[in-house]
């Protein structure tokens, strides 16, 4: 009745952002009550600014962050404050440290508002109800203080729109930034402090849940006057600006639809060859003569390489990492219709699906392994450094949730782009399908033919020539998004991918 836990055996608890991604990518084959359990668990954890929680310490791991914080106070002299914690050793702490799930929560809230299936009159009951069993406030208040949130952290960017204004990582004390979203290890977005993933996918889409949830509660019948005794705070936010000008909020939404253009990174094939050369030089022999020989039969386009970075560095410019996170990009937004509507968008949308799809190390899929996480070929030494250190969201490894999200992604654009009998909608679309295909069926096969389909993550070692797939690390045996396989045979067999 709490939660949905995050993985076993080694994540038995609350994991806010997996839970959220793992209740979008289930909607197909969930029934509408998942999402109001889902909803109502972030509910209950909401921080009073209206941040969600990533995780909760529990047990023995909230006995340890305990200690640590009376540590901390007793070496700054706070002698009472720290007496204070210790009759409390076990309460359940909250991790309110990522930037991600905030953006995320919105796009699960539209989604379930807008579900024919749920009566209308569930839905305002649902939203009525107490938030938490000791406390009055509805989940309307909580909602709408996480939604002024979204919309005051993304207000500069939609006045002002530069790359210093995008959502960013925290500093850490020791310098650098927190890798504050889900590449949340610490070389994982190869020290950026802006992230693709939150700026150019999370971020709009918020937005737009935004719009169809305030559109929603008015259909409810919770009109301004309600939502104002709800939560009095959003009058005087960004939000609040949102409720009395519905137009604002739609400028903000088409701002943010163009951050993508900031994270663009276009090499020459001159220059992309020779930073892969630098990189793979890098590397123990052995791999660097596998990964050349890859290398050598790829063939560049004659315009070059146009990159989507992972993140931008701290003056705004693009980090030359690339990885899968597209692939939440082709789940969740309608690139397909918005071909249909300008045909002429046909070639750039070409453009994003090839470079992934080249074997690595120009792209990320490898046969017979799948499509890795990241790509730092064309980044510098420090980067290489920084993911040697620490694997986990290196180029050596596959996600198993970047594969659903891949595969769902591309099965979603190709759906839409053909009629009841298969035929195009329009046959300026034919490149583009064909790319959706041709990356659809690489990533089946080489993750298929891995045999380590259900794991969290898994790495590869090199026999000779001859790559072995392998088990990563202590990647979970149960993990909570990677069950969303089942996602995916459904809609392969639904549609007859």
């Amino acid at each position: 009745r709490e939660k949905l836990m995050a993985g076993l055996p080694n994540y038995a608890t609350y994991f806010g952002r997996d839970m959220l991604v793992t209740a979008l990518l289930m909607q197909p084959i969930w029934a509408p009550g998942m999402n109001e359990h889902v909803i109502a668990s972030v509910l209950r954890k909401l921080a009073p600014d209206g941040q969600v929680s990533h995780e909760e310490a529990l047990g023995g791991q909230a006995i340890r962050e305990h200690a640590a914080q009376y540590n901390a106070m007793l070496e700054r002299g706070l002698v009472a404050e720290a007496a204070a914690i210790l009759p409390h050793m076990q309460r359940v702490r909250e991790n309110y440290a990522m930037v991600d799930d905030e953006y995320q929560f919105p796009l699960l809230v539209a989604r379930y508002l807008a579900d024919p299936a749920v009566p209308a009159a569930r839905k305002r009951e649902f939203l009525l109800e107490p938030a938490r069993a000791n406390a009055p406030a509805p989940r309307l208040a909580l909602l709408l203080r996480s939604l002024a949130l979204v919309a005051d952290r993304t207000a500069a960017y939609a006045r002002e729109p530069v790359p210093a204004n995008l959502v960013a990582f925290p500093p850490r004390e020791d310098g650098g930034y927190h890798a504050a979203s889900w590449r949340d290890s610490g070389a994982g977005y190869g020290g950026g402090r802006f992230a693709m993933d939150v700026n150019v996918v999370w971020v709009p889409n918020a937005l737009e849940s935004i719009a169809t949830i305030l559109a929603a509660l008015r259909d409810l019948g919770i009109g301004d006057r309600e939502l104002a005794d709800a939560a009095p705070e959003p009058g005087a936010s960004a939000l609040g600006a949102y409720l009395r000008d519905p137009g604002a909020l739609q400028r903000a939404i088409e701002t943010w639809r163009g951050a993508g253009r900031h994270f663009t990174l276009r090499l020459s094939p001159e220059e992309a060859r020779a930073r892969i050369r630098r990189k793979l030089a890098s590397l123990p022999d052995d791999e660097a003569r596998h990964w050349a020989g890859v290398a050598e039969d790829v063939t560049l386009p004659e315009e070059g390489l146009e990159l989507v970075a992972l993140s931008l560095d701290e003056a705004g410019q693009p980090i030359g990492v690339i990885g899968t996170d597209l692939g939440t990009r082709w789940f969740l937004d309608d690139l397909t219709a918005a071909a249909l509507r300008d045909p002429g968008s046909v070639p750039d949308l070409v453009t994003e699906l090839s470079v992934p799809f080249l074997p690595y190390p120009v792209g990320l899929l490898v046969d017979g392994l799948g499509p890795l996480v990241a790509n730092d070929a064309y980044a510098t030494p420090d980067v290489w450094a920084a993911f040697e250190r620490d694997t986990y969201h290196s180029p050596r490894v596959v996600w198993g949730r970047e594969v659903n999200l891949l595969l769902l992604g591309l099965m979603r654009q190709i759906e839409a782009a053909r009629d009841d009998t298969g035929a195009l909608r329009d046959e300026r679309l034919r490149p583009y399908v064909a790319a959706l295909e041709h990356g659809l069926r690489a990533t089946l096969d080489a993750v298929e033919a891995s045999g380590l389909r259900h794991n969290e993550v898994w790495s590869y070692r090199l026999d000779g020539d001859r790559l072995q797939p392998i088990r990563w690390g202590n990647s979970s045996d149960v993990q909570l998004w990677n069950l969303t396989q089942l996602v995916v045979e459904f809609q392969r067999a639904r549609a007859e991918f």
